[in-house]
């Protein structure tokens, strides 16, 4: 059986990772000023992107443009329903943006429509559809894509997978430390988010206090408070050490960073987070933040993400 797995470009994986495994990804666009960009996780393009367009601080400067319903129609009818027989579709998660909804709301009509198309091109009509959100953001996204990847390949069958990814979706935990808070602050406050307020907001930009915020079940929320950025993401590559130590429930750690990648393996923690990733058989993926997680937590900012039962964030 063939299987496949589609994404959206908030998905904080590789770009390898996602080519080499045939994860498919649907772009959201961005609206930068009165410009139009697709967000294709594409590195180059990322990059190019925080270089030309996050040094403006404008309230109303961005905002993102996730794939509509005909969109998301057109793709499975004109591609996917073809290539696959069973597509696990996995979204940012639907407190933040509604491509979750807008993929429940074409799969109604996906199913109704494939057999004709498969009939057509002397396929065996059957094919299956599952669309998860992942209740999380960036990373955290990316947690369950890296399982369902390595599922797959195991030969696991879709009711097996399926069943696994909604265990691990509910047991993910995403970490993210901001170089700058401008961007959290004028975004989470539009969106009606609360985990950062004015007041922290003011006093973390006057004393370089950065917020630990925590994203679990669709809930974000400032979980520790440090002194300066380097400190934050040293907290959470430690986090993650004791947390490979105390047991995964899958073997992957996702990290994401607003800038160039390879300066992740630079930074503080590292070295003891990838030995500890080593001599456990966990495997860490370093990717660029997204052009559309960029947007709303700022250039420079960096996210980890594991999934582990019974974890606290405290």
């Amino acid at each position: 059986m063939r299987i496949g797995i589609v994404v959206d470009s908030a998905c904080d994986l590789p770009r390898e990772f996602l080519d080499k495994h045939g994860v498919l990804i649907m772009p959201i666009t961005l609206r930068i000023g009165d410009a139009l960009i697709e967000d294709r996780r594409h590195p180059d393009e990322t990059q190019a992107f925080y270089a030309r367009h996050l040094d403006r601080k404008s309230e109303d400067f961005a905002e993102s443009i996730p794939y509509s319903v005909s969109q998301i129609e057109r793709l499975f009818l004109e591609r996917l329903v073809l290539d696959y027989d069973y597509v696990f579709c996995l979204t940012i998660t639907s407190t933040r943006s509604p491509i979750y909804e807008h993929a429940m709301q074409a799969s109604r009509t996906i199913l109704t429509k494939y057999k004709a198309i498969r009939r057509e091109a002397g396929m065996e009509e059957r094919f299956g559809l599952a669309v998860f959100s992942t209740r999380n953001l960036f990373t955290g996204q990316a947690v369950p894509v890296a399982e369902a990847v390595r599922l797959i390949r195991l030969g696991g069958l879709p009711s097996e997978i399926g069943t696994r990814l909604k265990q691990l979706i509910d047991e993910t935990h995403t970490y993210l430390v901001p170089a700058d808070l401008f961007h959290i602050y004028k975004r989470a406050s539009k969106k009606g988010d609360t985990s950062l307020g004015w007041s922290s907001y003011t006093l973390g930009t006057w004393l370089d206090v950065k917020p630990i915020l925590h994203c679990h079940r669709d809930v974000t929320t400032t979980v520790e408070k440090v002194r300066g950025f380097a400190a934050g993401v040293e907290q959470l590559f430690d986090k993650a050490v004791k947390r490979i130590g105390d047991g995964l429930d899958a073997p992957s750690v996702c990290i994401s960073y607003g800038g160039e990648p390879a300066m992740v393996t630079r930074m503080p923690g590292y070295q003891r987070l990838a030995k500890a990733a080593e001599d456990n058989g966990v495997e860490i993926h370093v990717s660029p933040m997204s052009k559309t997680a960029a947007v709303n937590v700022g250039p420079g900012a960096l996210s980890l993400a594991f999934a582990a039962r019974g974890h606290q964030a405290h």
